[in-house]
């Protein structure tokens, strides 16, 4: 097994590449500058993913648990993981139409803000940031 470069930092360097060598010599093609910070936003996200994706993972999972009163195995790998949570997810918009939360929303609720939240802390943590600076004090 190879310990360095890891992947966190291989994408990191491509990203940097990107941003130091490329971005200042093509500013002056519009449509290729914007497709390129498209593509640097791209690694962002991918190496937020891979920082935080797991946790992220295994914190929905427990949230589940705790929201169907069950405490479900999670499979041990990542992938196998997130198949599972896609159909737990189904199985809970299968609970939400039927009406299961309806008298008492608060931990759905919860659970989603949560999951809202970790979402955009891979896809968009300034527009996170922003939201949260704006929350009225009674929601802090």
């Amino acid at each position: 097994m190879v310990d360095r470069p890891t992947l966190e930092e291989l994408i990191d360097a491509a990203r940097m590449h990107i941003e130091t060598e490329v971005i200042p010599a093509i500013k002056g093609d519009a449509k290729l500058y914007f497709q390129t910070l498209v593509a640097i936003n791209v690694l962002r996200v991918a190496e937020r993913e891979l920082t935080l994706g797991w946790s992220h993972l295994q914190a929905e999972w427990r949230r589940l648990d705790r929201l169907e009163g069950e405490a479900q195995i999670m499979p041990a790998s990542p992938t196998e993981a997130a198949a599972a949570l896609r159909v737990r997810n189904a199985g809970l918009c299968g609970r939400i139409r039927a009406g299961a939360y309806d008298a008492n929303a608060d931990e759905l609720v919860a659970h989603l803000r949560a999951t809202v939240r970790e979402a955009l802390e891979v896809a968009n943590p300034k527009f996170l940031q922003t939201v949260e600076s704006e929350k009225p004090a009674s929601e802090v």
